[in-house]
Formats: structure tokens, sequence, C-alpha cells
């Protein structure tokens, strides 16, 4: 009726990948290609580690944030990045890679404790998606929280819900997000009604968030920590 033509979908959308099933490897591919060309222009012959290192750190692990931001790249992507950053960072002699003389593993430490303060790209992806699953939590008005609220958890909250195997590629991501946020997420007790005793983080020490006593059954009507009041 409105003499529409079908067209497919672009293979990019406002810079990332368009979501079309499963995101795999090649679908990031570009993120490596376009570090790969930055590298064919970087000469390491005339450059001291010092500039190495802002080159790295400025560039190189700046290209794929805009991605990770969204997305969960796959492991295969990340330490294939890295490796691309290592072999620029220790440079080759004839062809060959010379040698490596500090693991990557130390790199990544602040350089306060010895480290050169690299980022392991697999764990930077994480805090990035992290942080936008906190803004769903702490912006629950805003407008993409509470569309994603109709859809996926309306009775619910974004920490308790249950998510598919067949979840859409973002929506793996903000679980992918929840895992490193709920593990240091924690209560500001105020007047207490919305803290669960038993299975929301509230109190703040090192090794459990939680209460570590044995739930009885005779104290099963105490749910909230407001309830302690009524004690």
């Amino acid at each position: 009726m409105l003499q529409l033509q079908e067209e497919a979908f672009e293979t990019k959308y406002l810079g990332l990948p368009t979501p079309e099933g499963r995101m795999k490897h090649d679908q990031f591919q570009p993120l490596s290609a376009h570090f790969g060309k930055r590298m064919a222009y970087w000469s390491d012959k005339n450059l001291s580690q010092a500039a190495k290192e802002v080159q790295i750190k400025s560039v190189a692990q700046a290209l794929p944030t805009y991605s990770m931001g969204v997305f969960k790249l796959p492991t295969t992507l990340c330490e294939d990045y890295m490796r691309l950053i290592r072999k620029y960072w220790w440079g080759a002699s004839n062809g060959r890679s010379r040698v490596q003389w500090c693991s990557w593993e130390e790199m990544i430490m602040p350089k306060g404790i010895g480290g050169m303060g690299f980022r392991d790209l697999k764990l930077f992806n994480q805090a990035l998606l992290a942080r936008q699953a906190w803004r769903l939590i702490y912006y629950a008005d805003s407008l993409c929280a509470r569309l994603l609220k109709a859809k996926y958890y309306r009775q619910g909250k974004l920490t308790d819900t249950a998510f598919p195997s067949n979840a859409t590629p973002t929506w793996k991501a903000i679980e992918y997000r929840l895992e490193l946020l709920k593990k240091g997420a924690i209560w500001r007790v105020a007047n207490g009604q919305s803290i669960r005793i038993w299975r929301d983080n509230w109190i703040p020490r090192e090794y459990s968030l939680k209460p570590i006593t044995r739930r009885r059954r005779r104290r099963s009507r105490v749910r909230w920590v407001s309830n302690f009041e009524e004690c």
C-alpha cells in the first residue's frame, strides 16, 4: 500500500555492528584491521619506549572503547588485539618478534606496583558494560531503562532478572555486566524498607556483604531490614 521496498540491514549503524543473531568475531574484525593499519604507519625504529606507551594508551587501547561500551567483545578478539599491542611494544627484528622480558599479567598492573598500566581488554570491556548496567539501576526513570524494564523485567528488579539463553546480543551484554556489578554493589541503608536481609548486599565489610548467620524458620517473617525495628 505504501509502495516501500524491503532492504537488508547495513552491516554498521552509528559506527557499531548491526546486532543480528550471535555477535561473532567476524563482525568486530574491522577493529583489528583498523589497528593494523595504524601500526603499518608507526615505525618503532626511532621511538622510545615512552613514545610507544603514549601511542598504545592514547590510540590503540582507545579504538575499541566505543564498541566495548555496548557489546561484549569475543574473547578471541580481545586476545588477538592484545597480542598486536604486545608485538608493537616489544618490537621486531628481521621479521621476527623480539624477546618479551615481562609477562602481560605484570604489564597490566598499575605503575605504582611495578606494572605499565596497560589495559586488559576483557576486564575493561566488562567494566564499561557494568557502568551501563549501573546507569539502568541508578537512572531508572530514563527512557532506555523504562523500555528495557517493560520488555524484560516488568515486575522485578534488574539484579534479580533471569536471562534466557536465546537473548539478544545487547541483553547478553547486560547480563555480562551485571556479574561484575553484583560483586561490589551494596545498599546504603536508610529506612531499610527496600533491602532484603538475606538476599541483598547491605553489610559493609570485606569478606561478606550479607548476613553469615544461619537463617531459622521462626525468623522467616523478618524479611526486610526495616523489620529489625519491630523486633
